[in-house]
């Protein structure tokens, strides 16, 4: 157990009691620079973020999706909406009317248990159709997205990438295998 200062301490302690030395009498200059947070109010289904009259891009909307009206994905007024969220602001009212359904045309109602948890979107039941028609609904969405992007890994330079297509299922390459050891007289079994 260590009970004295060691050479070390003691040259620290010798340096911590060194009155600072002023270079210049009289009183001292301080320079203060004044942050001013951005200020967060509601706007209609918005927050609306003011960076003061410093910032050229001063007023942003933010979405509840945390999307900006800038179109930058990691502004800095969606991090204000946060903060301010997190510290007991006010949330935004959820859009009175929805969209009608898809499918059918008809009303659709909020549904917070099917809201996307990865993709932000808003979930919903339709009056007719219920929760099968937000289903399918969203079963377009993906096929559509799927449709327009066939890469499994995209290509880059040097390697030709993998369709979506071009994979098999194991009932295909089961049937490819069975013909494989009729031709070649294999019996896996044997």
């Amino acid at each position: 157990m260590k009970t004295e200062h060691s050479s070390n301490d003691l040259a620290l302690l010798e340096r911590r009691n060194i009155p600072i030395q002023r270079y210049r009498k009289g009183p001292g200059i301080r320079e203060t620079v004044l942050l001013v947070a951005p200020t967060v109010t509601i706007q209609g289904y918005q927050y609306l973020v003011d960076f003061g009259n410093s910032n050229p891009t001063r007023f942003h909307r933010v979405n509840k999706n945390k999307e900006c009206s800038c179109g930058a994905p990691y502004c800095e007024a969606i991090e204000a909406v946060r903060l301010y969220l997190q510290s007991g602001g006010a949330r935004a009212p959820d859009p009175e009317g929805m969209p009608p359904c898809p499918i059918c045309g008809s009303k659709t109602f909020r549904d917070r248990d099917w809201n996307g948890k990865y993709t932000k979107e808003l979930g919903w039941r339709c009056a007719k159709g219920g929760l099968r028609h937000f289903l399918d609904a969203k079963a377009e969405r993906i096929k559509k997205r799927l449709a327009e992007n066939p890469w499994l890994i995209p290509p880059a330079p040097g390697y030709p990438g993998v369709r979506r297509d071009e994979l098999m299922t194991w009932e295909e390459c089961e049937a490819i295998n069975r013909k494989i050891f009729i031709e070649t007289g294999y019996e896996p079994t044997a």
